[in-house]
Order: structure tokens, then sequence, then C-alpha cells
């Protein structure tokens, strides 16, 4: 048994706390008698998540809530707008009154709108949006203070809300959300995770009824393309949403960049002016020639935005038209021996090769000018490119495997501008110039003795240089040596008797050598691998 004296120790101990705890509980009703005072302002403070409610206040909503739930904030939640957030059944609010001792509570809204709070009164919030519902709760603790305190109110826990949902949906039928679920993730959650597409579902007049019945009308297009957030309110627990199917419609088509063309719902009386206010054009867009064809009366229109008062009718197709002779801004790139590489813009069809090398501050003094050239996409290489193109890794494998990847995909032309004269050349969109640096040699491959890197000699052909490599090995095809000049990616094949400098000269093997190492030589292999393994099995026996 413990000692009387310890005993009576942990009494008084215990004592002491259940006297703090119910003068904490009591503070607010009993008061000690004062002269009183002339009423001041109360000094309030809105706290936007649980996690700053409990600084400085020992943590009690880590007591209270100490697992998440169901619609609850988590404390790094600020994602609620206070001022749209509207209060109902199932918000739970804590609350603190910064005194000696502090208060602390926590108040649940009621099936009525009405937040309790112990020892204070009932205190109606409901329907109220999340701003003034903290207002209101700090100015009726304010009125039953007798001195004036700073009160922090937050909302620590949302409400559930059960919507139901019909109509052009996947899956009509009720759902159990989150408090905090607007209007749009709501309809995503009830179709899939995704948005019923609009030519199907009228998603400019999405129906929502409340506990009054009282219709509500939301255009979700709105809040997605013209970021109006008014068109996507949270839901409340009893709303019925309707998503009608597209009946009126128009088709719109040409320099639209956003949302994509194709048929999309309208307003009764919408006008074309309103309509098109959703969409982002394209800068190329003529907007005084916009054509509007009825297909009922097999009627065309041309509108200008100036007079966009047309209004649409249904099934009518818009054509945004692209203006006559724009010259359009795109850019272009310049890479090698340039004193700033990179893309710049070009005016198509009026920029030219000089006026980009200007732009990017000219040519430094490695620079190869003979060998620049113009790479312009979506262009066909000519056939002699394929023929021996993969056997270059011998003497440098990135020059080898540029050769075979260039000349498989096919998809550009090389301009030398040596022959045009770079004052001439005018860029397209995509171009790409590259200015090489001087390389004193000529690189040899494939069939030849020794490959290698030789000098080069100025008037010289590939036949020198193969001389040069020790001459052609005994499989060599001698009559289809090839020689090419890479520029980047881009590979330009070129005359054997123009090598110039750092040409790669590629010598292929003879068809009939390619038949004897590939074809006939395995065969012989196996052969002779099978004669063997039967004598073996011969002499064993």
């Amino acid at each position: 048994m413990k000692p009387r004296s310890a005993r009576r120790k942990m009494a008084l101990i215990l004592a002491l706390a259940i006297a703090a705890c119910a003068y904490g509980q009591s503070s607010l009703t009993q008061q000690p008698a004062a002269p009183a005072e002339p009423k001041r302002k109360v000094s309030y403070k809105g706290i936007e998540s649980g996690a700053s409610a409990t600084m400085g206040f020992g943590g009690a909503l880590d007591n209270v809530f100490s697992h998440p739930q169901p619609g609850m904030i988590l404390p790094d939640d600020n994602s609620i707008d206070e001022n749209e957030y509207l209060i109902g059944a199932g918000d739970v609010f804590f609350i603190t009154v910064v005194e000696s001792p502090s208060l602390k509570y926590t108040a649940a809204v009621d099936q009525n709108g009405k937040a309790y709070v112990q020892n204070v009164g009932l205190i109606n919030v409901g329907k109220k949006s999340y701003a003034e519902a903290k207002k209101a709760i700090a100015q009726y603790i304010s009125s039953k203070l007798k001195n004036p305190s700073e009160i922090y109110v937050a909302l620590v826990q949302t409400k559930s809300a059960t919507v139901s949902f019909t109509g052009q949906i996947s899956a009509p039928g009720s759902y159990e959300l989150s408090g905090a679920t607007r209007l749009l993730d709501a309809v995503k959650t009830a179709n899939g995770n995704e948005l019923p597409r609009a030519s199907d579902a009228d998603l400019r007049r999405i129906q929502c009824i409340g506990s009054g019945d009282s219709a509500v009308y939301y255009d979700l297009l709105a809040y997605l393309y013209n970021g109006d957030a008014t068109q996507n309110p949270y839901v409340y627990p009893g709303d019925r949403i309707r998503i009608s199917p597209t009946t009126d419609k128009v088709f719109i088509s040409g320099a639209v960049k956003s949302p994509l063309p194709g048929y999309y719902p309208f307003k009764k009386g919408e006008t074309i002016g309103e309509f098109l206010a959703m969409f982002t054009l394209d800068n190329t867009a003529d907007l005084d020639a916009i054509i509007v064809y009825q297909p009922t009366d097999n009627t065309k229109r041309i509108i200008s935005t100036s007079k966009a008062d047309y209004v649409l009718n249904d099934l009518d197709a818009i054509t945004i038209p692209v203006k006559r002779n724009y010259s359009g801004n795109y850019t272009a790139s310049i890479a090698g021996e340039i004193a700033s590489p990179g893309h710049y813009p070009i005016v198509e069809n009026t920029t030219t090769a000089r006026q980009l090398i200007d732009m990017a501050g000219g040519v430094k003094a490695s620079a190869f000018l003979d060998q620049a050239v113009v790479i312009r996409p979506l262009r066909t290489l000519p056939d002699r490119f394929n023929n021996g193109a993969a056997q270059m890794g011998a003497v440098r494998p990135e020059r080898g495997s540029a050769v075979a990847v260039a000349s498989a995909s096919r998809d550009y032309a090389v301009i030398r501008l040596i022959l045009y004269n770079a004052d001439n050349v005018l860029l397209e969109p995509q171009d790409q110039i590259i200015i090489p640096k001087k390389d004193n040699f000529v690189y040899i491959s494939g069939s030849v003795r020794s490959p290698g890197a030789y000098l080069f000699q100025p008037g010289k052909d590939s036949r020198y240089y193969v001389a040069q490599a020790g001459g052609f090995s005994s499989n060599a095809d001698r009559s289809n040596v090839q020689v090419f000049l890479k520029y980047g990616d881009a590979v330009q094949g070129i005359e054997p008797r123009c090598v110039e400098p750092g040409s790669v000269i590629v010598v292929p093997s003879s068809v009939q050598n390619k038949f004897l190492t590939q074809v006939l030589l395995p065969i012989i292999s196996t052969l002779a691998t099978t004669i063997g393994v039967g004598l073996a099995i011969y002499n064993s026996r």
C-alpha cells in the first residue's frame, strides 16, 4: 500500500484538476460581479485551416479529430472560398476565446442550420456563407462576454452532401459527396470521372434544384473557357442536378484554338458575338468575314464581329476564316558555328537566310561558309542516299548511324547557301540553318584495307582517298562508292568526284560477298557442325 501522505497528495492534485476544469466550463456564465463597462468593438479573427486554429492553443483539434473523416478539411487545406461556401448540417467549427484562461469549443451545425456552443447557446448559421457564419458566431459569443476578447473561428470539418443526378449522364443516381465539392467535379463523378460531350449534353444550361424547389441554371462552359467562377458553385445537401440532352446546337470550325472545333450548345436568343466570347481564336482569324451557313434554308451570311448581333439558329455552321495573304509569324533555328545559336522569329516567305544569320550575331571565325545549308522539313531525299549508309560505323559511328536514320526518314531537303546566295533564300517555318565547322579531313569507311581519316587535298576525288586507305578490299563493291556530307541529323549525297572537307566516303560490300558471308557460309557451318556431331555419335558406338 502507498503511504498515507502520497495518497493525500494525489487527492489534492485531482481536486485541483477538477476545479480548473469546472472553472473553464463555467467562466462564460459565472462572471464575478463588476461595474458595467462601455461596450467596445469585438476583436474577431477568422482562421482558414485547422492547423492555424491549433497554434498556441494546446492542439485541441488533435484530440477532437485525431482521425480524418470523409469531407474533413485537412490541416494544409486552404481551398475553400469563404465567400461562396454555404454552411449546412454537418459542418463543424472550432472556436477559441482568448482570455485567461482561454476557452475552446467545437460547434456542429444541426439539421436546422444552427450551431450549438456549449454554455453559450444556439447560433443560426444555416445557408450563410463561411465568412458570414464566422462573423455571426464571433459576434454572438462577444455579446455574452463581459470583457472584450479576441475570438478565433475556423471550419474544421465540412458537411457531406447527398446529391442526385438525372438526364444525359452515364450513371444517374444519388451520390454522397463532400460539401467542398463544386458542380464541375460533381458532374464528372457521376459521369465516369469525365465531362459529358458538349455535343450530347447541354453543359451550358445545367439545372440545379435545391431544398426550396427553386431551379437555378449554370453554364459550365462559361466557367471552363471564360473563368466565370459563379457558374461552378459548391454542391449543397439535397441538390437535384439535371443535365439535359443538347437539342439546339451550332457547329464551329476554322481558326479556333480552344475549345476544339465541333458542335456546341447555344442559349435561346444568344447572338454570335456572345457565343464566340467563349472561344479563343487564332491570331490568323479574319473577324471581318465570319461565315454563317444555315442548312435548313440553304443560306450563307458574312458577318463582322463589329456587327455580331446575329441571333443563332439551330444547326448554324460557323466558319472562322484565315486572313487573306496573311504572312504569319513563325520560327526557324540556326546551329553550328554561329555566335548565338537558337530559335528566332521569322516572317514566312519574307525573312532571308542572311537576315537570320545576322539576327544570331553572325558566324564564328571557325565557320566554313562554303558548306552552310538550310535544312527544310517535309522534303524527299534522293534514292541514292540509302545505299551503303549502314556501313559507316567503322570510322565514325555517330556519322554512320545518322546517315542510316536520316536516309530512312526521308523528311527533309538540303539547300546549299553557296549555290543560291543567303540573301536570296527565303525561309519557311521550321527551317534550320547549319553552319558547319572547318574540317581538314576526309573520312573513309567500309570495304577498304585501312578505314580512317585522311588529310583533305583540294581537287582530289574519291579514288584518291580509297588509294590512301590501302585500296579496295577483296569484297568491295567498286561500282557503288558513295560520298556524303553530314549536317546535324541531315545527310547530303554528293558526287564521288567532288569530295569536300569533312566528306564521308562509304565503300559497300559486293552483293556476291554479302551472299557468301550472310547466306552460304552459315549454311556450310551448320552442315559441318551436323556432320561432326553425327561422326562423334558413330565413333562412340
